[in-house]
C-alpha cells in the first residue's frame, strides 16, 4: 500500500475536499488492503491533526455508495464470504477502528468515567435434546455420552458441538419418534440429520426432526434461526421441508438460511446455493429463490418480497461474527442479546439509529460494547446481565 498516497486520500477525506474519483480511489484501496494498514495510517493522522471531532455520518455515506452499487447488480453471484467482506466488512471495521484509536485518545485526555464493568463471556455449544418420551438431555461438558447412546440408538455420535444420528438406511434402528433441538439464548449447536443433512443452530432455536425419515419425505420444523446444507440424492425424488413460522420452504439439496424468531418482525430466508420453493401459508402463494436471493416475509401485513442480496452476511453468525450493514439498532442489539443471553432495557427512543460494522462473536460483552460505543449511535452500561442503552 502506498502510505503517503492513503494519507492524502483519508485527510482529504476528513476535509471533505476529495472530488468523486479520489472517492472511489479511496473505496479500491480500502478493499484491496488489510484494516491493519489503515489502522496505522489513521492513528497517525488522529495524533497529529489536532482535530476535535470527525464525523462518523461522512463515512457512512462513502459506505453507503459502496453498498448501493453492489446491490445495483442484476445478478448477486455466491461468493465466499471473505470476498464478500472485501467491500462491505473491510470498509466498515476501518471505521469501527478508526473512530476506537481516535475515541481512546480523546477518552485518555477526558478520563471519563467508564460504564461499562460487568464481565459477560460470549456463547458456547451447548443444547438440550429432547426425546420422543419427554425424556431430556443436556448437551454440554456434563454430558456422558455412553448414556444418551443407550437412550437413543438413532444417535450416532456427540463431540465438538455436533449431535451425529445414523442414516436412514440403517435396518437395525428400532427406534422411531421425533426429537427436538433446543439451543437457549448464548448457545449454538448443530447436527446432522438421518439423511446426511446438516442444520446449525444459532442462539434460542429449536428444531423438530423425525429421528428416521420416513421414504417418501423428509420434514423438519424450526424455531429462530439455523442455516441448512440439504444433501441431494440424484435420482430419487426425496424433498426436504422446512416449516417455520408462516411459511414452508422445499428443497431437493441446497445451503439456505433461515431466520424466523417469535420477536422479530421479518422472517428472512436467504439462498446461498441450489433452488428453494418458499411458500407464504398467509396467502398459499409460492416463490422461488436463485442463489443470492432473499424472501422477506413481513409478519404484520403477510407479504412476501423477493429481492437481490449479498445473502453471505445472513450466514455470518455461522462464521463467528456480528455484521451490521445499516442495520437497525434494535434488531442489532436483538442479536447480541441472544447470543449473550442478556435482556436490553432502552432509555430513550432509537428509532432513528442505524449501526454499521462487524464484530467478533468471541469477544466478551464488555469489548464488544466498547466498540460500538465508539461509532456515537448509544451509550451503553451493563447491570448484571442487562444492558442499558442510552443517548
Amino acid at each position: 500500500m502506498d502510505r503517503q498516497r492513503s494519507r492524502y486520500l483519508i485527510r482529504g477525506f476528513m476535509d471533505r475536499t476529495l472530488d468523486p474519483i479520489e472517492q472511489d480511489e479511496l473505496l479500491r484501496l480500502i478493499e484491496a488492503n488489510n484494516e491493519e494498514d489503515f489502522f496505522e495510517v489513521i492513528s497517525e493522522l488522529v495524533e497529529t491533526s489536532g482535530r476535535e471531532e470527525i464525523s462518523i455520518q461522512d463515512w457512512t455515506e462513502l459506505l453507503s455508495r459502496s453498498v448501493s452499487a453492489d446491490q445495483a447488480e442484476p445478478v448477486v453471484r455466491p461468493r465466499s464470504i471473505k470476498l464478500f467482506y472485501r467491500r462491505i466488512a473491510a470498509a466498515a471495521i476501518l471505521v469501527l477502528i478508526g473512530f476506537a484509536a481516535y475515541f481512546q485518545l480523546k477518552q485518555d485526555k477526558n478520563t471519563e468515567t467508564d460504564t461499562l464493568s460487568s464481565v459477560i463471556t460470549p456463547g458456547k455449544d451447548k443444547a438440550v435434546l429432547i426425546m420422543e418420551d419427554g425424556r431430556t438431555v443436556q448437551l454440554d461438558s456434563s454430558l456422558k455420552i455412553n448414556e444418551l447412546l443407550s437412550l437413543n440408538p438413532a444417535i450416532k455420535s456427540v463431540s465438538d458441538g455436533k449431535i451425529v444420528y445414523n442414516g436412514s438406511t440403517d435396518k437395525h434402528i428400532k427406534y422411531i419418534g421425533t426429537n427436538i433441538l433446543r439451543t437457549p439464548r448464548g448457545g449454538q449447536y448443530h447436527v446432522v440429520l438421518p439423511d446426511g443433512t446438516v442444520a446449525w443452530l444459532n442462539a434460542d432455536s429449536e428444531l423438530k426432526y423425525p429421528a428416521v425419515f420416513g421414504e417418501n419425505m423428509r420434514q423438519v420444523e424450526l424455531k429462530g434461526e439455523a442455516y441448512f446444507e440439504v444433501t441431494s440424492y440424484p435420482g430419487k425424488k426425496w424433498p426436504f421441508i422446512v416449516k417455520s413460522i408462516d411459511q414452508q420452504i422445499e428443497v431437493l439439496g441446497t445451503k439456505f438460511n433461515i431466520s424466523a424468531y417469535n420477536d422479530d418482525d421479518f422472517i428472512k430466508t436467504s439462498l446461498i446455493e441450489g433452488k428453494v420453493k418458499v411458500l407464504n401459508e398467509n396467502s398459499q402463494k409460492s416463490v422461488f429463490l436463485k442463489p443470492g436471493q432473499q424472501a422477506l416475509l413481513d409478519r404484520n401485513s403477510t407479504r412476501m418480497t423477493v429481492y437481490p442480496a449479498d445473502v453471505e452476511e445472513s450466514i455470518a453468525w455461522k462464521e463467528g461474527l456480528f455484521v451490521f450493514t445499516n442495520e437497525n439498532l434494535y434488531v442489532a442489539m436483538n442479536k447480541i442479546a441472544r447470543w449473550y443471553d442478556v435482556d436490553i432495557v432502552y432509555k430513550g427512543d432509537f428509532r432513528d439509529k442505524a449501526l454499521w460494522g462487524t464484530a467478533s462473536r468471541s469477544e466478551k460483552l464488555e469489548t464488544l460494547l466498547k466498540t460500538l460505543q465508539t461509532t456515537g449511535m448509544a451509550k451503553f452500561k451493563i447491570e448484571e446481565r442487562r444492558i442499558l442503552v442510552m443517548r
